[in-house]
């Protein structure tokens, strides 16, 4: 069992029910996030911060030599689900 400790922080309460709802969204809680945000800083040192785009997060993972083949992959992906939408 790990070593847990309870977190106190006073925020605005319409500023809280809003995080609650777009985290829910996206499958997860407002508690989570605030973990994962602090996981993050620690692993990387870093203050976590909003990447330009999801290459730029994904880019140290990249492989050069399959960007050609990459390039236009995520609007075909995109393309194809909007067109199961439709069916």
């Amino acid at each position: 069992m790990t070593n847990e400790v309870t977190l106190e922080i006073k925020i605005d309460a319409d500023l809280k029910e809003a995080a609650e709802k777009l985290y829910q969204s996206f499958g997860t809680t407002f508690d989570e996030v605030i973990k994962l945000f602090v996981e993050r800083s620690v692993a990387t040192g870093e203050f976590p911060r909003k990447k330009k785009s999801a290459a730029g997060m994904l880019s140290e993972y990249a492989n050069p030599k399959m960007i050609p083949f990459e390039k236009e992959a995520w609007a075909e992906a995109a393309v194809e689900r909007y067109a199961r939408t439709l069916k």
